[in-house]
């Protein structure tokens, strides 16, 4: 299991954040929206979360729009500081803007650029993307890392429990789904043992050369021949 964040005051909400959204989209809007709130004394710069899950797009959520969507600009053409921190698991950082994020914001000019990997589990990788000024001063600097460490670990543990719960909800469902199909085709395979006197075997042998010949899904073989006994299909039970 991830390993809980140390508690902090803030951390508790992270907690009722996991509890009230159960879809990762939204939960990530929610956990965007706190992160930025958790970093607003680093002078209140603009962030963005990304989280990419495997065979999935890239999910992308901030308190400010015009940097979520840059974020995605940016994901669409294979930027080599996302892909830092998304593929590499490696912060990437500019002093200043570069002009691929510079251009049509309205940040400043001495505005700079940090992408920091965000561990979310084996399924998954996250970037923490920051815009504003970085503070000048040594110790300001050093207390500005620090806070920002604390944020990254508090969104990777969030971040790992939602992932989890994705995947657990998207495995039941595959499950389901494949159940469902399952009892179609189990009960074509009962009409054709029913019409030609034939084994359960040499039933699923007959669907499958009709799929293969036709060049269409097995279910869909086998719900055409359920539908022509009655118009809907059979449903699977399942117990709660």
């Amino acid at each position: 299991m991830a390993a809980r964040p140390e508690l902090y005051p803030a951390t508790h909400d992270l907690i009722h954040l996991l509890l009230a959204y159960s879809g990762l989209d939204a939960f990530l809007s929610a956990l965007a929206d706190r992160t930025g709130r958790r970093l607003a004394p680093l002078g209140q710069p603009d962030t963005a979360l990304a989280v990419y899950r495997r065979n999935r797009p890239v999910l992308t959520a901030g308190a400010a729009p015009s940097l979520v969507r840059l974020t995605q600009e940016r994901l669409a053409d294979d930027d080599v500081y996302l892909a830092s921190a998304l593929e590499h698991s490696r912060s990437a950082s500019e002093e200043r803007l570069p002009d691929a994020w510079a251009s049509g914001t309205a940040w400043g000019v001495d505005a700079g650029l940090l992408v920091v990997p965000v561990p979310a589990g084996p399924s998954a990788t996250a970037a923490l993307v920051l815009v504003g000024t970085p503070p000048a001063d040594p110790g300001t600097r050093r207390a500005a890392l620090a806070l920002l460490g604390r944020v990254r670990n508090e969104a990777s543990w969030a971040l790992r429990m939602a992932v989890r719960l994705a995947d657990e909800t998207d495995l039941a469902e595959h499950r389901a789904h494949a159940m469902q199909n399952r009892t179609v085709i189990d009960v074509a395979i009962g009409v054709i043992m029913a019409q030609s006197r034939c084994s359960a075997d040499e039933a699923f042998d007959v669907l499958r050369r009709a799929s293969n010949n036709r060049n269409v899904k097995l279910h869909t073989v086998a719900a055409e021949l359920v539908r022509r006994i009655h118009p809907e299909l059979p449903q699977t039970a399942f117990v709660d």
